[in-house]
């Protein structure tokens, strides 16, 4: 049994390490563009909504995170599909790796927000900021088994991240474009470096 036990580890290392060194093609570009669009859609309802009225922090910061939910369910259901036809019998593997390399910003984003609304809710208006840089450093993070391109989406979202920061610092409230513009052009410059990379990858192939 000793022996079992030792052969399945090396086993799993190995499987790690082959998933951590090779290209995760999970990613789809229709996902992505699709969470690029429902980030707009939701910026446009709650633009039509407010009426030009001061963005009340609760609903704003509902529809938001409803809104991530509803993308990750979306990029989520894709990858799985997708991994299994790229990966074959690396797909948990390759699945648990690029996922993993995301959830310290998820939690932290959901930590900010849950500190923020209990203990600070007048600093709620750095969040949106805050957020983009958080993707920024999910993507930074996972930039190796991603298409070299995918640092300049990172980047976008880096440099949208500050620059909303500075824009709000002005009178402290929130936007739905804060959210919607930077993530509707993130998300699409990402689908293009996706669809680019799988066009790349077929030609290889």
């Amino acid at each position: 049994m000793p022996d079992l036990d030792k052969a399945l580890a090396d086993i799993h290392e190995i499987r790690s390490r082959i998933a951590a060194e090779s290209d995760f093609l999970g990613l789809g570009p229709t996902a992505l563009a699709l969470s690029g669009v429902l980030a707009l859609a939701t910026a446009s309802l709650q633009t039509l909504l407010l009426a030009g009225a001061p963005a009340d922090p609760v609903p704003y910061f509902a529809a938001w995170v409803a809104t991530a939910i509803a993308a990750v369910l979306l990029l989520g259901s894709e990858m799985l599909r997708r991994s299994r036809r790229h990966h074959s019998r690396l797909t948990d593997s390759m699945i648990q790796h690029a996922v993993l390399q995301f959830v310290p910003a998820g939690v932290a984003g959901a930590a900010l927000l849950a500190v923020f609304a209990r203990f600070a809710p007048e600093a709620l208006w750095l969040l949106p900021g805050l957020w983009l840089l958080l993707v920024s450093l999910g993507i930074f993070a996972s930039a190796r088994s991603l298409p070299r391109q995918m640092v300049l989406a990172g980047a976008w979202y880096f440099l949208s991240g500050f620059t909303v920061l500075m824009l709000a610092a002005a009178d402290h409230t929130v936007s739905p474009w804060s959210m919607g513009l930077p993530f509707f052009v993130g998300q699409m410059f990402v689908a293009f470096i996706v669809h680019r990379a799988s066009e790349a990858n077929h030609v290889r192939q």
